[in-house]
């Protein structure tokens, strides 16, 4: 790393504001998605394949009923991961602890919610190697059978390929989103972003 990029990692480290939400009332939103994002400026997102198309997406998705928005960020991102992700992780998300910026966005189409999370639990920072697609299939098989039961023209589940770490550079660029990103986490992306 370059002095310019470790200057660079120091000042984001200085301003980053770490705080606690409070949960969005149980069913009053669709889905729930987190973006776990690392000190050194990394952001993690899965990569999912829907139908033929193959993109980026946030750790997060449909709400079950009873669930805050913080709880259905949580297990998503257990189910999305394979399960690889740290139970520490997984807690201070369902807690709605270590929301970078404080804040949620809400994506009023999609009637969904999304943070950004400080990802600082190290074994945490290597997650996207430990990704196991047979483990994400199996987490996910469930809900998807009895989802496809109650669509009269069942549509091909998303398949989790895997874990990645972007950089937030490639985040905050419009293009990029645009074309690597699936539109409801591109949008909840600029939202969280600020752009």
């Amino acid at each position: 790393m370059s002095n310019s990029e470790m200057s660079s990692c120091q000042e984001q480290a200085m301003s980053v504001k770490i705080g606690r939400a409070p949960p969005e009332p149980k069913g009053s939103f669709a889905a729930a998605f987190v973006l776990p994002v690392t000190r050194g400026g990394r952001a993690l997102l899965t990569k999912e394949k829907r139908g033929a198309v193959t993109k980026y997406g946030m750790l997060g998705g449909s709400a079950r009923p009873g669930e805050t928005d913080f709880q259905c960020m949580s297990r998503e991102a257990s189910e999305e991961t394979g399960g690889a992700l740290s139970l520490v992780t997984l807690a201070r998300i369902a807690e709605g602890r270590g929301i970078l910026d404080g804040a949620k966005v809400l994506y009023e189409q999609a009637k969904s919610f999304a943070v950004k999370h400080d990802l600082v639990h190290p074994a945490d920072l290597d997650v996207d190697t430990r990704f196991d697609a047979g483990k994400a299939a199996a987490m996910r098989t469930g809900r998807a059978t009895i989802a496809k039961k109650k669509q009269k023209k069942a549509k091909r589940p998303t398949e989790q390929l895997g874990v990645e770490f972007v950089p937030m550079a490639s985040l905050r660029d419009w293009e990029w989103r645009g074309k690597h990103m699936h539109h409801a986490p591109s949008v909840l992306c600029a939202r969280l972003l600020k752009l």
